[in-house]
């Protein structure tokens, strides 16, 4: 199986001496996991940043085993925020989040667009608030939706 997206990098872990084993999001195949052979060259090393939106070309044998990444650099949004501890600790979270709530290989494009909605969201005057809204938004869309009128007392 061989297919091409959009993606943004959410996790990645230590593979062998130069390779990765990357969790991304994609626009129309939702969370993937697969290799990237090299990820440890100089080439390559510096925009596999979490967070960065990249293209992928993704090959497999079959569905019931892990693929392999070949990456471009799309956009490197997650070296932008490197000097404000805050915003990157957002990134993080909102990553980990989007790791841990969505489910293997089920497209979700609304999930994908609120992951480009969070970039636009850091560059704002009021980005904390924006932020806690933002993740409000994200468990609503994954089906977490909380109903605060009934958790707050109103007096």
């Amino acid at each position: 199986m061989l297919w091409n997206d959009e993606a943004f990098l959410i996790s990645k872990n230590k593979y062998n001496e130069n390779s990765l084993i990357a969790e991304v999001f994609t626009k129309d195949h939702g969370k993937i996991t697969g290799i990237i052979f090299g990820a440890s060259s100089k080439k390559i090393k510096n925009y596999l940043q979490i967070g960065n939106q990249i293209h992928i070309n993704y090959s497999t044998k079959n569905e019931n085993r892990i693929g392999y990444f070949k990456i471009e650099i799309k956009k490197a949004l997650s070296p932008l925020y490197f000097d404000d501890k805050k915003r990157l600790s957002c990134i993080t979270s909102a990553m980990n989040l989007i790791k841990l709530l969505t489910a293997d290989s089920q497209a979700n494009p609304t999930i994908y667009n609120l992951i480009e909605k969070f970039y636009d969201l850091l560059r704002s005057e009021n980005w904390i608030k924006n932020y806690i809204f933002w993740e409000l938004e994200l468990c609503k869309n994954l089906g977490f939706d909380l109903v605060l009128d009934r958790l707050v007392e109103k007096k």
